[in-house]
């Protein structure tokens, strides 16, 4: 024990000495200062806690547009009758109606006979390249005119329009009637002389129907046959008569 007591002690008063001498070469030494490392922690997100089956989130609500039906109805409504009305006034609203280009170039009151429809000598667009066509510019306020056409073949026809497009007289060729005989009357009361029916005579040809029209063109239109019947199919086109009908 008292050798124990005695190595304390001694220890006990060396510390002193080792203090100051570590002190004294503290202060000898440089200061030394060390870069401080930088750590980032990157901690897990943090779960939120599932809810229990009992409990019911509220499903979110999609609001999609509005469709106004009645308007739409309206739009289209108004877009059908803006249609029918342009295709009603087209004709009227034209700037040179299919009558105006006749009229340059079709005798008054005579049949005209056409050339074969080619690209680049049609009269009119649209007109069928498989007929030859014979036409006439009539004009009833001086007398009635006559319009006679044979129609031998068949698909030939015999057409009266007025100066604005509408077919006023079509007639299709068949077994029963070939020939035609259309009597074109001015309207009106007015007096343009006795027939020959109303002088007593008998009418070789009984017209196939009268009609009171002032002004117009008349069409015939006979199949073309091909080269071999081109004469023929001449023939039967010269042979459409539009003239005036005598009166007395």
């Amino acid at each position: 024990m008292s050798t124990l007591r005695n190595l304390l002690s001694d220890i006990s008063a060396r510390i002193p000495d080792v203090a100051s001498r570590a002190a004294s070469l503290n202060r000898r030494l440089p200061a030394i200062t060390l870069p401080r490392p930088s750590i980032q922690l990157k901690l897990p997100a943090a779960k939120l806690p599932l809810p229990s089956s009992g409990v019911r989130l509220p499903s979110p609500k999609l609001r999609l547009p509005t469709i106004n039906f009645r308007l739409i109805l309206a739009a289209l409504f108004g877009i059908g009758i803006l249609h029918i009305l342009a295709t009603l006034a087209a004709p009227s609203l034209a700037i040179a109606t299919a009558f105006d280009r006749l009229s340059l170039v079709l005798p008054k009151n005579r049949m005209l006979v056409l050339p074969e429809i080619a690209p680049g000598s049609q009269p009119l667009p649209f007109l069928n390249p498989a007929l030859r066509y014979a036409m006439c510019r009539f004009d009833t306020s001086e007398m009635p005119i006559d319009v006679i056409a044979n129609l031998t073949d068949t698909g030939s026809s015999l057409n009266i329009y007025s100066p604005v497009g509408e077919t006023i007289y079509a007639y299709a060729a068949s077994a029963d009637l070939r020939r035609q005989r259309v009597r074109l009357v001015a309207p009106g009361e007015r007096f343009l002389g006795l027939t020959p029916e109303a002088r007593g005579q008998v009418a070789k040809d009984v017209p196939s129907a009268t009609l009171p029209v002032l002004t117009g063109i008349a069409v015939v239109a006979i199949p073309d046959r091909g080269l071999a019947y081109r004469s023929e199919t001449l023939k039967v086109l010269e042979s459409a008569v539009c003239q005036q009908r005598s009166t007395l």
